[in-house]
């Protein structure tokens, strides 16, 4: 069997084994809650993908895959560094015809065929016997590497924006708190060079009026029309002929994922389930999603009831927030529209990686 895509320079059927024929498949071994710190160097993988804690000895080398057997059964990870595995994580033996890059993406190539082999819902579990007899196919030990490096730099790639799109998320939450008054102070902590004085505290309802949006039936929905419906979550439930909030305005859910914020760029229907909010000229949405925002514990505290979440507009209308002047207030939405730009773009970036690594996990194997 050959791969669809393929390397210059390669040529030839890959050879069909099973795994445990080219490697040991390996159980972890115990060690208990108490032998752990966060001193010490080397990361434990017991059953997720995080870190149990740290121990100060390895028994798997850097650049090693491993896969969870107890817990998050099936689930398929890659140490860069040293690291322990727990009794309730497998590891694979050294074999000078196998790199262990390759048989990463190997493993993953093969995610759905060994979850479909994890057994019981209270623990589940994945018996080392279907690692041993998974059956994968190996190209020459050059092409494995070749195929390696392309994943391994992808990899990267994917971990990078990982890494940007976390940083940009915690420097806006940062930012939600530093830039808007905290705990009955007047004033943020974090300001714009050349304005200063108290921001005006107010009821939101006394500055713009919190509107319930407008139930309109499935079957007027359809994905030809222009303006999205907002109903229940941040998902459009579908899309409308009409639309009844303009442009660039907050929303806020107030029945099934009650409490979340959302922002749209273009007109939309609010739905029964969405409320928005009227017009002023002291008031710039903008500011007020990010106002909203920084108000999310107080408005979730008030979501009732748990199999249909509820958010009374009387949360909204009643809420208290602070206001600077008007041109302040463009300020500050403008900072965050563009720290927002960024995170749709990174987000974008990372979820195009990841789709690229889809396509190549089931082209570049057979």
């Amino acid at each position: 069997m050959e791969p669809k895509i393929r390397f210059k320079g390669f040529e030839g059927e890959w050879e069909k084994v099973k795994l445990g024929n080219v490697c040991s498949v390996n159980r972890g071994t115990r060690i208990t809650k108490k032998e752990l710190n966060t001193n010490h160097s080397y990361p434990v993988y017991q059953n997720t993908n995080y870190p149990l804690g740290y121990y100060k000895n390895y028994n798997v080398e850097a650049n090693n895959p491993y896969v969870i057997i107890g817990g998050s059964a099936g689930l398929i990870g890659f140490s860069n560094v040293p690291f322990w595995a727990a009794d309730d994580c497998a590891y694979f033996g050294d074999n000078d015809s196998l790199d262990k890059t390759f048989l990463y993406s190997t493993l993953l190539f093969h995610i759905a065929e060994i979850k479909r082999n994890v057994r019981g819902s209270s623990v589940p579990r994945l018996d080392r016997s279907t690692l041993i007899d998974l059956e994968i196919n190996l190209p020459s030990f050059s092409e494995q590497q070749f195929i390696a490096t392309y994943f391994r730099t992808l990899d990267n790639k994917i971990q990078s924006t990982s890494k940007k799109l976390a940083s940009l998320k915690k420097l806006k939450s940062a930012s939600l708190v530093a830039m808007f008054p905290q705990n009955g102070e007047s004033t943020p902590k974090v300001r714009f060079k050349g304005f200063e004085g108290e921001w005006k505290k107010v009821k939101l309802g006394n500055v713009c009026s919190v509107n319930r949006g407008t139930r309109i039936t499935k079957k007027e929905l359809n994905t030809n029309q222009s303006y999205p419906v907002y109903q229940n979550t941040n998902y459009p439930l579908g899309y409308y002929k009409n639309y009844n909030v303009e442009a660039n305005n907050p929303y806020v859910i107030i029945g099934g994922s009650a409490g979340l914020i959302g922002f749209s760029n273009v007109p939309f229907w609010a739905a029964d389930d969405c409320a928005y909010f009227g017009d002023n000229d002291s008031l710039d949405k903008a500011f007020l999603y990010s106002t909203l925002l920084s108000h999310i514990a107080e408005i979730k505290k008030n979501v009732r009831g748990s199999s249909v979440p509820r958010l009374d507009r009387s949360t909204l209308i009643d809420l208290e927030i602070n206001l600077p002047s008007f041109s302040e207030q463009q300020a500050i939405a403008s900072f965050f529209r563009s720290l927002d730009r960024k995170i749709a773009l990174e987000t974008a970036r990372l979820e195009k990686l990841k789709q690229i690594k889809r396509a190549c996990l089931d082209k570049m194997f057979v």
